[in-house]
């Protein structure tokens, strides 16, 4: 501060002030000209890589600080104003100091938010280097994370060599994991196979804040695990980094890398939920090659016992099932059970299964069958319903329209035979009173991932049009 005094003793007290704000002026526009470049312009780009400025975004600090920067020069041109018209030298030399004393302080806030991006930017190239040319899944390792890491069954710090020569899944996830996800991984660590074949974990924790009670539910689920995980949860440079390339947006995901820190798959967790351990070894052609397998069934893999404990002998025994249920429609739901109740009365043997408790496990588990081979339909937010012989899906509908079908039970139920089984008749009956949609639609959360390029319509076969929508359940559920 008295540096920049003595440099400026010569000029009168406001000239102090214009020409502090001026040179405050100019750093600002310099730098911040560099970190606001467009992709496409090459030279721009290239100088400020070289002055290691990488391109800013305009968040609420730098919005905050460029209203400040406005209001000192409102200041100041009052000021300026103020002098050509009065001779108090002691409030002039006081109000022009109180501009320098602001236009450095906005100096410093300006250069900690520069410096702040270019430690991003270096990681994030540091990173890029290393994962474009990596040889060693230990150098993307220790440019993700650091020189050390946590095995959870020994309870101690390793280094991170540990994971050389090895292929390493990124488990990736927020403090919340699903238990069902939890053993699911568990259960295909402790295969002998998996460590036979030079396989490992790591638990990726990624949290938008850091505080004492984000550690203290760290540290516990860290206690539930076997395998590695990082010394602390993620750092915002590099968290953000994962978020970037392989699109993480809280959902559990898992990045399969091979010895040599090569992706393999950036989403293999949609295939251990449904697979477990035969989808080993987790690449994407694997996910491919089992929807191959003969007789293959989606609602099999969707509805297991972790959402139902004898759904399996439902399945063998091939019985007449109806799965369904609403979060937001509970008076349907009520219809649904009273008509069910109606249809006892004409000793039809069928096993009715409402997915209540397990309905978000049933849903994650339909959205990865549907981006892993888009073959049903879902209705998240209206209800579903199922009517099934086994696992052999017959009608796959809104919860509205099997209520309706339903509800108009007299009218073709005294059809069913023992040659026409129940199924068959409640179908036919189903395409003559639900007009189905012109334009056919599924929704495709965000939980799911990457959207895929293509997608066939389950209706008539051709290609679906892709649109985006943005959704506002305005502070409701949604």
């Amino acid at each position: 501060m008295q540096l920049l005094l003595d440099e400026l003793s010569s000029f009168s007290w406001d000239t102090k002030a214009v020409l502090t704000l001026l040179a405050l002026s100019v750093f600002c526009t310099e730098n911040w000209r560099h970190t606001q470049f467009e992709p496409s312009d090459k030279l721009l780009r290239e100088i400020a890589s070289l002055r290691g400025k990488p391109r800013t975004t305009m968040t609420k600090a730098f919005m905050d600080l460029s209203n400040l920067i406005k209001k000192t020069l409102e200041f100041t041109k009052c000021i300026v104003e103020f002098g050509s018209y009065s001779e108090d030298f002691e409030e002039m030399s006081a109000n022009s100091y109180y501009i320098i004393v602001s236009v450095l302080g906005c100096s410093v806030l300006f250069r900690g938010m520069i410096s702040e991006s270019n430690e991003y930017k270096l990681l994030h190239r540091n990173i890029e280097m290393i994962s474009s040319g990596c040889t060693d899944i230990v150098e993307l390792m220790t440019a993700l994370f650091s020189l050390t890491i946590y095995q959870c069954s020994k309870r101690t710090t390793v280094k991170v060599e540990e994971l050389k020569n090895k292929s390493v899944m990124l488990l990736i996830s927020d403090l919340n994991l699903l238990k069902d996800d939890l053993a699911t991984l568990t259960s295909i660590y402790d295969a002998s196979t998996f460590k036979s074949e030079n396989y490992e974990i790591m638990w990726v924790p990624i949290v938008e804040a850091h505080d004492e009670a984000m550690q203290k539910q760290f540290l516990d689920m860290r206690s539930r695990m076997q395998w590695y995980t990082c010394t602390s949860m993620v750092s915002k440079t590099a968290a953000q980094f994962i978020r970037d390339k392989w699109q993480f947006r809280q959902q559990t995901k898992v990045v399969v890398l091979d010895e040599k820190g090569n992706v393999v798959n950036t989403d293999a967790m949609t295939m251990i939920r449904l697979w477990g351990w035969k989808a080993y070894p987790f690449a994407e052609s694997k996910g491919q090659d089992l929807w191959k397998t003969h007789g293959i069934n989606w609602l099999e893999l969707v509805e297991n016992k972790t959402i139902h404990p004898y759904i399996e002998q439902c399945f063998e025994m091939k019985e007449l099932l109806f799965l369904y249920d609403s979060a937001e429609d509970s008076k349907t739901v009520r219809e649904i059970e009273e008509h069910l109740e109606k249809i006892n009365c004409y000793s039809v043997s069928y096993i009715a299964i409402r997915i209540s408790t397990k309905r978000e496990q049933f849903l994650t588990r339909l959205e990865d069958c549907i981006f892993s081979r888009m073959q049903a339909n879902s209705d998240k937010q209206g209800g579903f319903a199922i009517v099934a012989r086994g696992s052999r899906v017959v009608v796959n509908a809104r919860l509205v329209d099997f209520a309706t079908v339903l509800s108009q039970h007299q009218k073709w139920i005294k059809r069913v035979s023992q040659t026409q089984a129940f199924e068959t008749i409640f179908q036919e009956h189903y395409d003559q009173v639900i007009v189905k949609p012109r334009c056919h639609r599924f929704y495709i959360p965000n939980m799911v991932g990457k959207v895929p390029e293509c997608i066939k319509c389950t209706v008539c076969s051709r290609d679906m049009k892709t649109a985006i929508t943005f959704e506002c359940c305005h502070g409701g559920h949604c």
